[in-house]
This record gives structure tokens, sequence and C-alpha cells, in this order.
């Protein structure tokens, strides 16, 4: 049996932190795709990374500690699904996610996570966007030791863009459209982020941020409503605010969320007027700016560079999670 397939990675617009007490999460789908090709046969399983140019060789993948790199989405699909004994040989290519060997904080492992579930669901015949995200929520709790929101999943397997809110372990995720007349740029920071021990430290420490969470909240709440309404104005606030708050989490709980790469990137967008964040847990990897025109983009891109910041010219997925 063999299947192939594709998805997209993300950018978190708003509600970092704050979906995972409920409140909504915007997340853009990106032109970056993780692809996963399998070949099912008898035997060990043999996954074969190309970014990490890894070959890692599994007896059984159903039990013993997640693999690292990409064959630990893999795996985690295979868990996720419940499925028998599996072989053979898959290869993943996540290698759009990378840059100079480093990750830009994507969603490469949701990304790879997600099209695994499809590809192995295909295989057996079972595909079905509502399977695969079910799958992929499930396998992103392994990954993530269950602290993540998988809202990065629910980008990769619809595409777009897409507001998500938890409902205890299941995921409610609604189509939208950005408001007219909105720019994304997104911006890399040039620091690598690790994710997982971030969110450990703030689900240890959140009570010290209990106001400035709440304000996160409403924050997230006003731009949801602003895409919803389609007003343009009212998203550029709550994303502006959204980024302050957000380095105010980071001073509350002791948490590096806006490291000193991300501060140059913010304060250049800033001084341009542009509406500007995190997009993410924060640590590093990318940031994600909001603007009003083509020139805009491009002035902000300049003043990124002069400050060593890499602009990343990504544009909105359309397509979530495909075959073939």
């Amino acid at each position: 049996m063999s299947a192939v397939a594709t998805a997209p990675g993300k950018l978190f617009l708003t509600g970092e932190y704050v979906v995972l007490g409920g409140a909504p999460a915007l997340v853009l789908a990106v032109d970056r795709r993780a692809r996963v090709g399998l070949h099912l046969g008898d035997g060990p399983l043999v996954i074969e990374s190309v970014a990490d140019g890894a070959s890692d060789t599994i007896a059984d993948a159903l039990v013993g500690e997640l693999p690292g790199g990409d064959a630990r989405a893999v795996v985690a699909a295979l868990r996720s699904l419940g499925v028998e004994h599996v072989g053979g040989r898959v290869e993943v290519d996540t290698t759009d996610f990378l840059a100079g060997g480093q990750k830009l904080g994507l969603g490469r492992s949701a990304a790879a996570l997600v099209a695994a579930a499809a590809a192995f669901l295909s295989a057996r015949g079972g595909f079905t966007p509502e399977r695969t995200l079910e799958a992929a929520t499930a396998g992103h709790a392994l990954l993530q030791n269950g602290l993540g929101s998988g809202a990065d999943v629910a980008a990769a397997v619809h595409g777009g863009v897409v507001e998500v809110r938890r409902r205890g372990r299941e995921l409610a995720v609604a189509a939208r459209d950005l408001p007219a007349g909105i720019h994304v740029a997104v911006g890399w920071s040039g620091e690598s982020a690790a994710t997982t021990p971030l969110l450990s430290r703030f689900v240890a420490a959140r009570e010290h941020g209990a106001a400035t969470l709440s304000q996160l909240g409403t924050e997230a709440e006003r731009a949801a409503a602003a895409v919803l309404r389609g007003e343009a104005e009212e998203l550029l606030v709550a994303t502006d605010a959204a980024g302050r708050l957000l380095e105010r989490l980071g001073g509350d709980l002791d948490l590096p969320i806006v490291t000193p790469g991300l501060a140059r990137l913010m304060a250049a967008a800033r001084r341009l007027g542009a509406a500007v964040k995190p997009s993410g847990a924060g640590g590093g990897d990318c940031g994600v700016a909001l603007v009003r025109s083509t020139a805009a983009v491009a002035a902000l891109h300049e003043a990124w560079r002069a400050d060593g910041i890499t602009p990343l010219p990504l544009r909105i997925a359309g397509a979530g999670v495909t075959l073939g």
C-alpha cells in the first residue's frame, strides 16, 4: 500500500496561550508544505527524513519513547490512529520549514503530523479531513505532552484562515477571511524556539500572569470578532495590543517570549506604524505584522533587513491537507 500527502505550515495571528483556556485563536495556513510518502510492507518501519538527513529503523512504532526529528511526527500519527504493527518505508520532507538548517517556527511538526496521518488513512482507504483532524489532534498531544492547543494542526488540515477554540480535548474550527485591505508581513528573528519547554514553564507559572492573560483573552475575542465582521482597523488594534500584552506576560512569568531578535523585529515594525507581535509561543522564531498596503510590506521588509531580521515571503495557503 502506498500514499502521499502534503500539509501546510502555520502562523498564529492572535490567541497564543489563552487558546489553552478556551479563547479563540486566529491561525493562518502558509505556503510551506510538509510531504509524507509511504510504501507499507513487511518488516520494520524505516522513516527517512530529507530535512534531517537521517533514517530511523523502528521495530515497533506503538511502544517505547517517541524518536526525534521528523520520525517523531510519523510515529505520533501512527499511535494516534491505533493501527496494528506497520512496516515499510516512509519518506518525510520538511525542508520548506528550515533556513540554513534552523527551524523557522512555521509549524513543521504539526504539518508533518497531519500529512503522515492523512497518508496512513489514505493507504487504508479511510481518509477524510475530519478523521485526519481527529487523529492529528491526538498525535499533537503526544508530541507536546498534552500542553499544546492543536490550533496549528487545525490550520494544516483546513488551510486558509481559521478560528480555533478548544472544547475539552476537541477543536471547534471555523473558516474565516482576513478583512479587505489587510496585508500580512512575516519576519524570522534568527532565533529558533523550542515550544514545549516554554509551554511547560507557562503552565507552571501562569497564575502569576492572571491579569495579563485576562486582557490577552479579551484581545483574542476582539480580534476574532473583527475578522468575522470584516473590520480591518479593529483587527489592527487588537493585534498590536496582543503583541504588547505578550511582552508583558513574558515579564510576569519570567518567560523569554520576546527575545532580542523578536524585540528588534517588533520595534522596526512599530516605527513604521504596523501592528506586530510574536507568532506562536515566542522564544524566537517568527513575528507577524499587519499593514494596509503592499508598499508598506515592502518598506517593512527593507527595515527588517537593516536590523538583521529575515523577511519571509509567505502567502496564505488556501489548500489544507491534500493527497497525491
